[in-house]
């Protein structure tokens, strides 16, 4: 996995999630806040490390301190080669993006082993993250209205093999 002198990448721990997932920037909390019937960042960060994909769900560690968590989960469970991208961070969140957009390009052939489609669902007006899941080489499929339970709407975002 991609590292260097102050950063690197480890398999995604229930501590590192729930550390992280505690310090959540405002940012990530106002995107994933929504999608839950009650927010509690434990349970989202055990969530994230229960349902990820084997193997596929990691942290970024700034000389050992957890600062982000990313990964693939199941996105249906009737197809196990559809899957959804997620990542959440601290406020030294962008310090990880570098490091994580390398590591997904690594891996793109594994990924495409395993997964026919992989997706994300952003919040509407998150214009970091879709540019930033664009230049990593996907496409903008729709609006997905109300998908919020705030009644907040989301973007979809695909690759296909």
């Amino acid at each position: 996995m991609p590292t260097s002198r102050r950063y690197r990448i480890a398999e995604l721990t229930p501590l590192y999630a729930t550390y992280v997932a505690a310090c959540m920037r405002d940012h990530d909390r106002e995107e994933i806040a929504p999608l839950w019937d009650a927010w509690d960042s434990r349970v989202v960060g055990l969530c994230s490390v229960e349902y990820s994909v084997p193997g596929f769900a990691w942290a970024v560690l700034e000389v050992g301190q957890p600062i982000a968590c990313y990964g693939l989960s199941y996105a249906s469970a009737m197809d196990t080669g559809l899957w959804q991208a997620w990542a959440f961070g601290t406020p030294r969140f962008r310090r990880a993006v570098p490091l994580i957009s390398r590591h997904m390009l690594s891996i793109r052939h594994e990924i495409a082993r395993h997964c026919h489609r992989l997706q994300v669902i952003s919040r509407s007006g998150h214009d970091i993250a879709h540019d930033w899941v664009q230049g990593l080489g996907a496409r903008h499929e729709g609006t997905l209205r109300a998908y919020g339970r705030d009644g907040s709407d989301y973007e979809l975002y695909a690759w296909t093999r």
